[in-house]
């Protein structure tokens, strides 16, 4: 970022310009890995705070020039992050669904979870290794259940 720091402040820099290297420089950092994990509104909130920070910064205003965020993102000419992490999540998905069926990342996301969780921190020590999951519904464990490896001696547990 040090480096963009030149271009990005330059008075004499037209915001056109500025702008495009916002959206190619910056703004892919900002969203980098957003398209597969969920963002929580905290989350949104901060990279949207985030982003405005660095679109007034490029601009050269602060808060005390009252400028509305809209007014902001218009004159440089970008859209709203928030849509712009949307697009790239669907780009993803449309990635996901035109891989091949028994891809990795296709059967975790068709994978079908019974039972229900209740509400906040889950502290009832479930997790995979303990419910013994079976792949496909079918066969043996993918990993010994806590009474199968509890059975085994010490010596031939895998380490």
């Amino acid at each position: 970022m040090a480096e963009l720091t030149g271009v990005l402040c330059d008075r004499r820099m037209p915001i056109a310009v500025k702008g495009k290297v916002y959206r190619t420089m910056i703004r892919p950092v900002l969203i980098y890995g957003s398209e597969a994990s969920t963002l929580r509104r905290r989350e949104q909130e901060r990279l949207e705070r985030t982003r405005m920070k660095m679109l007034r910064w490029i601009l050269g205003l602060t808060l005390k020039d009252r400028k509305r965020n809209d007014d902001v993102r218009h004159i440089i000419g970008v859209a709203c992050i928030t849509d712009k992490v949307r697009e790239a999540r669907l780009r993803w998905y449309g990635h996901i669904q035109r891989r091949e069926e028994d891809g990795c990342v296709k059967r975790i996301l068709k994978a079908a979870v019974h039972g229900q969780r209740s509400q906040g921190r889950q502290r009832d020590g479930t997790t995979w290794r303990t419910q013994g999951i079976v792949p496909n519904g079918e066969g043996e464990p993918m990993w010994p259940t806590p009474h199968q490896r509890d059975s085994q001696p010490e010596g031939e547990r895998e380490r």
